[in-house]
């Protein structure tokens, strides 16, 4: 079958695009997200007495959380750290990190001792860093099928601490996770990771919306306490350097019209700026082609297209009846709006339309601007925002 199909494709006239608007796909340039990441690296080096060695990424959808996590998983893993990565999105989250172990478990088996690089002075930093591999095999051989999540985790840390290196687990997509689960999975975090200071450590990601909801419940405590990193947002300048960057890498072009207005068409997502350098880079007929304005500009419409299905509807649905009434009314109001303005429109109690604006505020849909209105952000556009409004209005208007 291969053969066949490769007397069909002609890969050497392939042109590859060089932009990833796949969710959780990693960019050829991760930028305006250096910060976070030597944050994050910080807390996971120093080690189980700080408090970034356990962390939650939040923020919107499109906002690059899974980057973020494969960029840590790579860089653990590259220091001889054991990494082990799920997603709560469905039900079997327990059991997919048992699974976990078990794939790990092969994955390190029969691996030779490498020397790695030992310069760093940190303890932590230093120790991960120096191999060898061949411990893993031990561990795991020792390691029973009959022991429960808590028991295997314990007995890999305590190995671990005891050989100068560590675990990392990955929990993506939270905010839809089983909440019975994620509550067993926190107590053993709870327990191995703070309790006994073994050097088990968490990276957790998931929407905002965490903040009102998982992290609201009392028996979440662990996560609770995980040193939490809002994702930040895009500025023009982080934009240009992405897409300049990237094209470059793939030996194309863009004029300087092009890429100033492809940079203020990403808005602050980087999903965003993944779909504008994509379409632009087709449009032109990259890299043969230079990346014009008229493709910078047509890639902007069909991004816009696209950020509507694939972030902003779900987005919505993500929403409550008032929060969505709520973003109603500030884009009735030509998307800038002071709160009274918006408390005449809608038929509410003035304390539940500051939680809404709070909630919606804290989630990335809105935000205060420097003379005090409230406005509307690259989440859910005012276009879109009427567009679903006027859906629902169709059914609340009784039929005369």
């Amino acid at each position: 079958m291969f053969m066949i199909m490769s007397g069909l494709l002609d890969v050497g006239e392939m042109s590859t695009n060089p932009f990833s608007p796949d969710f959780g796909q990693p960019p050829q340039a991760l930028v305006g997200r250096e910060t976070l990441l030597s944050d994050l690296n910080s807390g996971l080096t120093t080690g189980p007495s700080d408090a970034g060695f356990t962390s939650l990424l939040l923020g919107p959808r499109g906002s690059g959380k899974t980057v973020i996590l494969a960029a840590m998983e790579d860089i653990a893993a590259a220091s001889g750290w054991i990494v082990m990565s799920v997603d709560a999105g469905t039900t079997g989250l327990l059991e997919r990190i048992t699974q976990s172990i078990a794939k790990a478990r092969y994955s390190h088996e029969g691996v030779g001792a490498a020397d790695l690089d030992r310069s760093s002075g940190s303890r932590w930093a230093g120790v991960i860093r120096l191999g060898p591999f061949a411990w893993h095999q031990t561990v795991f051989e020792q390691l029973q099928p009959e022991w429960d999540l808590r028991q295997q985790f314990t007995a890999l840390a305590q190995y671990a601490a005891g050989r100068g290196t560590a675990l990392l687990l990955t929990v993506d997509e939270m905010h839809s996770g089983d909440r019975h689960e994620l509550r067993r999975l926190a107590g053993d975090l709870q327990h191995i990771t703070k309790k006994a200071q073994l050097p088990l450590a968490f990276l957790g990601a998931g929407l905002s919306q965490m903040k009102h909801t998982l992290l609201a419940d009392n028996k979440m405590t662990f996560f609770q306490r995980c040193a939490r990193n809002d994702m930040p947002p895009l500025s023009a300048a982080d934009a240009m350097h992405g897409l300049r960057q990237t094209v470059r890498s793939a030996n194309g072009s863009i004029n300087d019209e092009a890429l100033r207005f492809a940079a203020e068409a990403s808005g602050t997502l980087p999903y965003r700026l993944q779909l504008v350098g994509h379409n632009a880079w087709n449009i032109a007929g990259a890299p043969q082609q230079q990346i014009d304005l008229f493709a910078a500009q047509e890639a902007d419409r069909l991004a816009s297209q696209q950020m509507t299905e694939r972030i902003s509807i779900p987005a919505w649905h993500d929403l409550g009846r008032t929060e969505q009434t709520l973003l109603a009314a500030v884009a009735e109001l030509d998307d800038d709006a002071f709160p009274a303005e918006i408390a005449q429109r809608i038929d509410a109690k003035a304390r539940d339309l500051a939680y809404a604006e709070e909630r919606l505020t804290a989630c990335g849909y809105l935000r205060e601007t420097p003379h005090g209105t409230i406005a509307l952000t690259d989440l859910i556009p005012a276009t879109v925002v009427k567009r679903m409004s006027a859906i629902v209005a169709r059914y609340s208007t009784k039929q005369q």
